[in-house]
């Protein structure tokens, strides 16, 4: 049975606030995991979430973003190897945590989009400076999963076929994809055709729903999912992420405009239930 896990922002108003203070109330609920965000880069307090993850007995998965000043896909090599360096740090930071990947953006800067027409030059650069950054990760243990999110967020990859085109010029082992159901829903024709197509890059999987409630208050059918999931072998966590919050710094930043739950931990409960009976 596959782990369960929740990203830790599901109950946090700012990008800023301690992610500590939550991992007991995830764990109380009966999550396998919880998912942090570098927020900080190397900076990420890792000895307080270390010694609070080992207390409550929780697995603990790393993602970031990548700052704009810190930009791999930019033309100024200047910038790209102040980023390269900065991922570098991030990924030892993720290797001292304990967590087995390092996922999200560390591939393109959130949100930000480039104004030239061919878009080529930007993915060729990110991604081999990935390539660069992945032997690093190789040599601690750790898999880089970039994570395919849509149109509305970036440019790079938005759906399975892009994140194969780009793995194939990265060419290193250590570099995965990162699916996430909401975003497939926008992006890909056939969630379960996707996720075979995807195979064994699969390095680590997001669940929301359609319309990014937490998992069963959309449309999408989760037994698909898992049939897509055991069909390609991937034995790695489910992870629900989702910023429920329209009054939240960390909603509004994702366009969050009206609530997503009633009840937090209430409907998350639900969510964990159906992952666990229809997808795990």
């Amino acid at each position: 049975m596959r782990q369960v896990g929740i990203e830790i922002f599901y109950w946090l108003q700012n990008w800023s606030d301690d992610q500590v203070a939550c991992f007991g109330r995830a764990r109380d609920i009966g999550f396998d995991a919880v998912e942090i965000s570098l927020i900080s880069g190397p900076d990420t307090p890792v000895a307080a979430m270390r010694a609070e993850l080992a207390r409550l007995g929780l697995t603990v998965y790393a993602s970031m973003g990548l700052p704009l000043e810190k930009d791999i896909t930019s033309p100024d090599a200047s910038v790209r190897r102040g980023g390269i360096e900065h991922l570098k740090r991030c990924v030892e930071a993720a290797a001292r945590l304990g967590s087995p990947i390092l996922g999200g953006l560390p591939h393109v800067p959130w949100l930000q989009f480039p104004p030239d027409t061919d878009l080529r030059p930007y993915r060729e650069r990110s991604a081999l400076a990935m390539r660069e950054v992945a032997q690093t990760a190789s040599d601690l243990g750790l898999t880089l999963c970039i994570e395919l999110i849509n149109r509305f967020e970036t440019y790079i990859c938005n759906s399975v076929g892009e994140g194969l085109t780009y793995l194939n010029i990265v060419d290193h082992p250590a570099v995965k994809l990162q699916l996430d159901t909401y975003h497939m829903n926008m992006e890909e024709d056939d969630l379960g055709e996707a996720i075979r197509m995807a195979g064994s890059h699969v390095g680590h999987f997001h669940c929301a729903d359609s319309n990014r409630k937490p998992p069963g208050g959309g449309h999408i059918h989760w037994t698909t999912i898992r049939e897509a999931l055991d069909a390609v072998g991937y034995a790695g966590p489910l992870v629900v992420e989702c910023f429920p919050n329209p009054d939240a710094e960390t909603g509004r930043t994702v366009s969050t405009w009206r609530p997503l739950v009633t009840d937090y931990d209430a409907d998350i409960t639900r969510a964990l239930r159906l992952l666990r009976d229809q997808v795990a």
